[in-house]
């Protein structure tokens, strides 16, 4: 289990994953086991205030129940709602490099589709419904057919192709996020369709707004803030009125605290998949490249979505990281043997060690033959996830070189 907690709730035995100071959120890049109050007391004259742990259930009961209090849900009578996680219950049927080749071809193809939906909606033509709907429909099978192959390919990201990724992206990643908590499969498809919908609205506002750099005025925000009644009114357009995909069209900027836009509902009145497809857009959305900024790091976006459980539905942020790993695939990470490699598959049972490509030689800064590693069978760490700009790496061409 992972899990943020403070510095007055460590304990020996808990495995430290990430940690952050006092001072202006600073994280210090250190993992390891906590094998003493002395290193307790260590992490407390450092500042550190908050830290993000691993440990199991029966180790820590007390914290078990901490979470378990806190995850409670509303009981809904939705097809999708009460689905305990069946962590594990599906197999995948091919392997990461079988299915890549596959995915990377319907990603690159998918391209133009997205492009051609978001400008019908931009422009009030009907929506190709068969082309949106073979899409979701291919994307769901390669996640059923290997969840990380697809997945890898969210971790690419170029600013000015920024509307379409996030389309494909949010379908990617609410798809597999579903099939890990154990949805039906006879509803993944619809579930990645509403995903792929969920902010076709967008395409109305004006593109000076979409791509303005630095903080909206309250009329910009006013302007933003209909595209959740544009994206609705196109889908009734358009007949795609299923309720999964109308509940996360008009529910995705809702928040639990009544916070939330459009209108301003509680955790009361949030479904399951609400909740999901918030946390899925907000991950996306914060960890894109932008024409007028950088991405942020995954690690920074979860800790952002943990630190706000008031907003955020915290079991399922919890079973959101469980889903993607510490180092989501298609991360950049720098090895504990000078080694940068690029992680292909996660490890639920152990996150913080998945499998990754070893690609380049930090010591002698050159590219090496790629070698996968099972990082549970060697005494190789992952130090930390770290931007491909720090080391002129082009993550495109090398994630389609080395993978598949």
């Amino acid at each position: 289990m992972i899990d943020t907690i403070t510095i007055d709730e460590l304990k020996i035995g808990m495995y430290v994953v990430d940690l952050t100071c006092s001072n202006s959120d600073f994280t210090v890049k250190t993992q390891g086991k906590v094998k003493s109050q002395k290193t307790i007391d260590q992490l407390k004259k450092q500042g550190v205030t908050k830290l993000v742990v691993e440990y199991t259930p029966e180790e820590f009961p007390d914290a078990k129940q901490k979470e378990d209090d806190s995850a409670e849900t509303p009981e809904k009578t939705d097809a999708t709602e009460n689905q305990e996680p069946l962590v594990n219950q599906h197999k995948n049927t091919k392997s990461v490099d079988d299915e890549f080749s596959r995915s990377c071809n319907l990603y690159d193809s998918a391209g133009g589709d997205v492009k051609n939906i978001l400008s019908s909606g931009a422009s009030s033509q009907r929506l190709s419904i068969t082309a949106i709907k073979e899409l979701a429909n291919g994307i769901t099978e390669s996640v059923l057919r290997n969840e990380y192959a697809m997945a890898i390919l969210t971790r690419i990201r170029h600013p000015s192709t920024y509307q379409w990724e996030h389309v494909l992206n949010s379908g990617v990643l609410m798809c597999g996020f579903s099939l890990y908590l154990g949805f039906p499969k006879e509803t993944l498809k619809q579930i990645t369709l509403g995903a792929m919908l969920h902010d076709i609205g967008v395409a109305k506002v004006p593109r000076g707004i979409v791509d303005k750099p630095g903080k909206f005025t309250k009329n910009d925000m006013d302007v933003m803030k209909k595209h959740v009644a544009w994206g609705q009114m196109i889908c009734k357009e358009d007949e795609m009125t299923d309720k999964i995909i109308l509940d996360m069209v008009l529910n995705h900027h809702e928040r639990l605290d009544g916070s939330g836009y459009p209108r301003g509902l509680g955790e009361e009145k949030l479904s399951k998949l609400a909740r999901m497809i918030a946390i899925v857009d907000v991950y996306d959305a914060m960890t894109a490249d932008r024409t007028y900024k950088k991405g942020d790091q995954p690690i920074n976006v979860l800790r952002y979505l943990m630190a706000n459980n008031k907003k955020f539905d915290r079991g399922l942020v919890q079973q959101f990281i469980k889903y993607l790993g510490i180092h989501p695939v298609g991360s950049l990470v720098k090895l504990s043997d000078e080694k940068l490699a690029i992680v292909v598959q996660g490890n639920r049972n152990e996150p913080v060690k998945p499998k990754v490509k070893i690609f380049y030689n930090l010591k002698h800064q050159r590219y090496i033959t790629a070698k996968e590693c099972d990082l549970t069978k060697f005494e190789i760490k992952i130090l930390a996830s770290v931007r491909p700009e720090d080391y002129d790496i082009n993550m495109p061409k090398i994630i389609r070189q080395i993978i598949g």
